[in-house]
């Protein structure tokens, strides 16, 4: 199982390389921001920030606050924080150290499935966006009823505790949260990727 301490040690060594793994997604990031549609002013958390691919794609007149796990990556980041108002922050993403209702929207890109408890990591989320506010989704997720085929689950087997898990159910994520679903886009790359539109309602209601 997934620990940050074991997270933190292995994306410490993921960092050198990171950006030449998942360049694949790169056009994936930009539409998923485009969806989020930020505007001048406005904040925006990036949770799970990485090495800050997503910075490129923001304009320079939001407020970003980018939050990660590990420090190697943080530093990587700040390479391309560039003219943008973008703080970094090393922070657990179960556990974001924001007032309520903190940011206008936020971004959750190749996060819930590395975290060790991507419920709590959703509903931390929730909790310091605005009324109305705004999230944006991005990872490989297995939404089907039936088990993963034998592949990805000797895939999950090596990888879910160190890198990243292949087998976790958004919409039983989704379902721990009020967030309503605007719209889900499917990515392809194997089935695995989707990008979800979320938001929070005006009232918050039980989940």
């Amino acid at each position: 199982m997934a620990t940050n301490s074991g997270l933190r040690r292995a994306y410490t060594l993921w960092a050198t390389f990171y950006d030449s793994v998942v360049w694949f997604l790169r056009g994936s990031r930009r539409h998923s921001l485009a969806l989020l549609d930020p505007r001048a002013g406005e904040s925006i958390l990036i949770v799970g920030c990485g090495t800050g691919a997503d910075f490129e794609f923001l304009p320079a007149d939001v407020e970003v606050t980018a939050v990660d796990l590990t420090p190697a990556m943080l530093r990587r980041a700040a390479a391309k924080v560039g003219n943008r108002r973008i703080r970094l922050m090393e922070m657990d993403a179960m556990d974001l150290r924001f007032p309520d209702g903190a940011f206008d929207k936020t971004v959750l890109h190749l996060i819930l499935a590395v975290v060790p408890d991507p419920a709590r990591t959703l509903r931390e989320a929730e909790r310091v966006t605005k009324p109305n506010g705004l999230l944006v989704v991005l990872d490989k997720f297995w939404n089907q009823p039936k088990r993963p085929p034998l592949p990805l689950r000797m895939a999950n087997a090596i990888l879910g505790g160190y890198v990243t898990a292949v087998d976790r159910n958004f919409y039983a994520i989704l379902g721990t949260t009020s967030l309503e679903l605007v719209r889900e886009i499917p990515l392809g790359f194997g089935g695995l990727y989707f990008l979800f539109l979320l938001r929070k309602p005006r009232a918050a209601r039980a989940p």
